[in-house]
């Protein structure tokens, strides 16, 4: 597979100025489980038909980040699901999250798929969006021009497969509220089978004693 041009750039100023230069023409590369396959199946094409360039976000440090501050829990755009199942922030504060991320695919896809590449993806089968949603999840974006935003996540993800991003925008945390002793939460998911398959329902809740 050939792409119109790749680039794989050393910090995140370098990546939204690329963003910004080809818009709807790139596409940022995190885990690309998703993406991948979105490409080769025709779903992410640019208007003459041809494969979108690629900005792979991988070599850029700092992105791949769990860390709280203030009892909130900050999530890089790298931070994979095998991340979350190992990090004990997660397991003790963000449980639903950690169960979630454990019920996707299989160790190889873990450890490559991304929870911001879930997200971005938005669709209903997609085993992190209920769990975040539970948490109360905001998304930061970023732009070279207009800075950062940052929204809840129900209304970053507009619709089916849809989100509020931008062309020039590239998504540089998912932050939520830490669980405290006082909260309990849990993830449950139904499939046609027991193991690496896609949704069929899932449910997250959290509630306070």
């Amino acid at each position: 597979m050939t792409y119109a041009f790749y680039h794989s750039p050393n910090t995140l100023e370098e990546a939204l100025y690329l963003k910004a230069k080809y818009g709807e023409d790139a596409r940022a590369l995190a885990g690309a489980t998703d993406l991948l396959l979105e490409i080769e199946r025709g779903v992410r094409r640019r208007p003459d038909g041809s494969p979108p360039g690629v900005i792979d976000l991988t070599r850029i440090p700092g992105l791949a980040s769990i860390i709280e501050s203030n009892d909130v829990i900050q999530l890089g755009p790298l931070v994979t699901h095998n991340q979350c199942v190992a990090s004990p922030l997660i397991v003790e504060k963000a449980f639903p999250l950690a169960r979630a991320c454990w019920e996707v695919g299989a160790p190889q896809i873990r450890n490559r798929a991304t929870v911001v590449g879930n997200v971005i993806t938005a669709s209903p089968a997609n085993d992190t969006i209920a769990p975040l949603l539970a948490l109360d999840a905001r998304i930061t974006v970023r732009s070279l021009e207009r800075g950062e935003r940052t929204l809840p996540l129900d209304a970053f993800i507009t619709g089916f497969r849809k989100v509020d991003l931008a062309p020039d925008e590239l998504v540089t945390a998912v932050s939520f509220p830490a669980l405290n002793e006082r909260c309990d939460g849990i993830f449950i998911k139904l499939g046609l089978r027991r193991a690496q398959a896609i949704s069929v329902v899932n449910v997250a809740v959290v509630v306070e004693r």
